[in-house]
């Protein structure tokens, strides 16, 4: 590895771990590169180029019409509906809301597509009621943040869009090849929470007076939220519209039930939807661009060969070495973001481990489900902060109740990683 590398790397790590933003520390690395390698310095326009390039891909578009679809359908009082049809479907169970919880994220990641979303919009709702049907706080928060990161999985997935845009791979088949791995960390979830309710004796929650005709208004109101994944998810695998153009239709959908079926959506609020989604979109735009960057960086400095000539002389199997890279994402991970992993190491890995055999939409389910575990991991598990800022538990205290997830979640990953036919049965069904 040549100095000039070793100096922007340092410089990266230095900045994350001084706690300085990503965003700054990103883009001020790549621009130390420029100066310290050798006749860089006159090919500063490379530095702006590289940074608008990675930003001018048609499908990142998706991801601010996805946020603002996922805002939409939580503004207009989805939430309460999905979580109503979760106790319809699970709440007389002993511990019904602790199931609820977990059936609520796996039918709004339809919606959302994003963790922080999930937590955001249900977390409130899922605490508070939890808590008044005498959880412990510092459970419900725990569990908020654990079942939150099905949403990025289970499709429509912003994190699976961008590994797709990184690596060229079909977003098709990703988003078909993470449907089970999601719901696969949804049910080691619920069978933790099986054991638990029994020893711990935690409460039925089923709707009061529960008949046919009650049942049937749930199932009704919530109707509109289960319709819009099937429309994106089947649009996309059927090849009637790309990603962004299911993104578009998403942001029609909402707004059309907003103001059409529901018609509790304002204009005031839409202005509010669109003015958080452009701060958001804007923060994972400029982490785009400088670790776009980054990436050429790496490619100037033949890292991805280098990675592969080393991978062939060790004589390493492909399990050894997707061993050595889940450990690694998941050390990454306790300090660096989800986006940000995807963003540096997928282009850099994908063709690695493509030169072996693996599959690339089986790496990029598998590189998803480690970054998502990240969210929930200490000290900078930003799913962590968010639960601890909505629920007000302390941090360590969340954590410490989240450890049985965070086991069921680290089983789920192994299995996903060493048998691929639970990602890639689907996609192959669908011919893709």
């Amino acid at each position: 590895m040549q100095d000039p590398l070793l100096v922007t790397i340092g410089l990266l790590l230095f900045l994350m771990l001084l706690g300085s933003p990503v965003i700054f520390a990103i883009g001020f690395a790549g621009l130390a590169y420029f100066f310290v390698a050798p006749g860089m310095s006159s090919m500063l326009d490379i530095y702006a180029h590289k940074f608008f390039t990675g930003m001018d891909v048609f499908i990142w578009l998706s991801i601010p019409l996805f946020i603002i679809a996922g805002e939409i359908m939580a503004s207009i009082g989805m939430t309460d509906r999905l979580v109503n049809l979760s106790r319809l479907m699970v709440g007389k169970l002993r511990g019904g809301l602790a199931y609820v919880n977990v059936v609520g994220s796996m039918m709004f990641s339809g919606v959302s597509g994003s963790a922080m979303a999930d937590i955001s919009a249900l977390g409130p709702v899922e605490i508070k009621m939890m808590e008044q049907d005498g959880y412990e706080k510092d459970f419900a928060a725990a569990l908020t943040v654990s079942s939150a990161i099905q949403g990025p999985i289970i499709p429509p997935s912003i994190p699976l869009i961008m590994f797709s845009a990184l690596t060229q791979t079909s977003v098709a088949a990703l988003f078909l090849a993470g449907a089970v791995p999601g719901l696969l960390l949804g049910g080691a979830q619920m069978a933790v929470l099986f054991f638990m309710a029994k020893r711990k004796g935690f409460p039925r929650n089923p709707i009061e007076g529960l008949n046919l005709r009650i049942a049937m208004r749930v199932i009704g109101n919530a109707f509109f939220a289960i319709f819009m994944p099937l429309i994106i998810i089947g649009g996309i695998v059927g090849g009637i519209f790309t990603a962004t153009e299911a993104a578009s239709i998403a942001v029609a959908y909402g707004l059309l039930v907003g103001f059409v079926a529901y018609r509790n959506l304002t204009l005031k609020e839409l202005w509010a939807i669109l003015d958080r989604a452009a701060r958001t979109s804007a923060s994972v735009y400029l982490i785009v661009g400088f670790a776009t960057i980054i990436s050429w960086i790496l490619a100037n400095e033949r890292i991805p060969s280098e990675l592969q000539s080393l991978i062939v002389n060790m004589d390493l199997e492909p399990w050894m070495v997707l061993l050595m890279l889940n450990l690694f994402f998941l050390i990454n991970g306790l300090w660096i973001s989800d986006s940000v992993q995807l963003l540096l190491f997928a282009p850099l890995f994908t063709p690695l481990v493509a030169s072996m055999g693996v599959d690339p939409v089986h790496f990029g389910v598998i590189m998803v489900v480690n970054v998502m575990i990240g969210l929930i991991t200490p000290p900078y598990g930003m799913a962590l902060y968010l639960g601890s800022s909505i629920s007000g538990v302390p941090l360590i205290r969340i954590v410490r109740a989240a450890v049985p997830f965070m086991i069921s979640n680290l089983v789920v990953l192994l299995l996903v990683t060493y048998v691929p036919a639970i990602s890639l049965t689907l996609p192959r069904l669908f011919g893709l």
